[in-house]
């Protein structure tokens, strides 16, 4: 039978419970990234997809939505074998007993999550438990005329978007409102009253190392293109993902950034 569960009164008493005694095992078939504990999983939002989740009897699985997100309610099939418990933009699922074959249906105040899951009654040798799922959303471009440099509007020439597939992770107080990228340069675009984080690129070897950047009118312009990018403020900290590595980064052949302005040298005139 299916059902909405909405206020949920008991949630107080269950949290204090699970957040002690249960842990989670998910099965979503996702890496976790550089050196994050593998039982700690960021998975790619998708409002048109169908995320796949495994629970075991006696354990429980905590989400994590975005940081400007609040639960609101959840549909399930089976809400006799289900328990639920939320805190702001966490929330706890926990099976009472196996099913094979389920579906739920969660509303946030900005998102709907669709689930289908299945509850097995023990753990298996060859699982491998996840503690805690995390999603990643992408940074929604939104073209803004006004961030065309002095030299651009000079020289007629506005900023190229080749690719705007970036996503972000980390604290909605990092997010930025927009990024795309010409082939060369990595374009960053914040909330206007929002104090700028220092960005660094993240190497394969799980280093970090500051980026070479400028300013253009309300957008930080970063010198060149990377996988993943980290956003640090404080003890804040968010990451910007490149979806599109394979796009085709470039270098302008003029050997400036800008490919209608030539670098010339002239000789010094004794």
């Amino acid at each position: 039978m299916s059902a909405v569960l909405a206020g949920l009164p008991h949630l107080g008493f269950v949290r204090r419970v699970w957040l002690t005694l249960f842990c989670a095992v998910l099965s979503v078939g996702v890496r976790a990234e550089g050196h994050v504990d593998q039982r700690l999983k960021v998975v790619d939002y998708a409002s048109d997809q169908v995320l796949n989740v495994t629970l075991w009897v006696g354990y429980h699985l905590h989400i994590e939505f975005a940081g400007d997100e609040q639960f609101v309610s959840l549909g399930a099939g089976d809400t006799a074998s289900l328990d639920v418990a939320a805190e702001g933009n966490h929330l706890f699922l926990k099976a009472r007993e196996a099913v094979a074959h389920s579906n739920l249906t969660i509303l946030t105040n900005r998102r709907v999550y669709v689930i289908d899951y299945r509850a097995l009654a023990k753990v298996g040798t060859t699982d491998h438990p996840v503690y805690s799922l995390q999603f990643r959303y992408p940074v929604i471009h939104v073209p803004n005329l006004n961030t065309t440099s002095a030299a651009e509007l000079r020289l007629g020439v506005p900023p190229l978007v080749k690719n705007s597939d970036y996503w972000f992770c980390g604290p909605a107080s990092l997010r930025p409102s927009a990024a795309f990228d010409d082939g060369m340069q990595l374009r960053l675009s914040f909330p206007a009253q929002m104090e700028w984080p220092t960005v660094y690129v993240a190497n394969p070897d799980g280093t970090e190392a500051l980026v070479n950047s400028h300013t253009e009118n309300d957008m930080l312009v970063i010198h060149h293109l990377a996988e993943r990018f980290v956003l640090r403020r404080g003890s804040e900290v968010g990451c910007v993902i490149n979806r599109h590595t394979q796009s085709g980064a470039q270098r302008a052949s003029s050997g400036t950034v800008v490919e209608s302005v030539e670098r010339t040298t002239q000789a010094v005139q004794p």
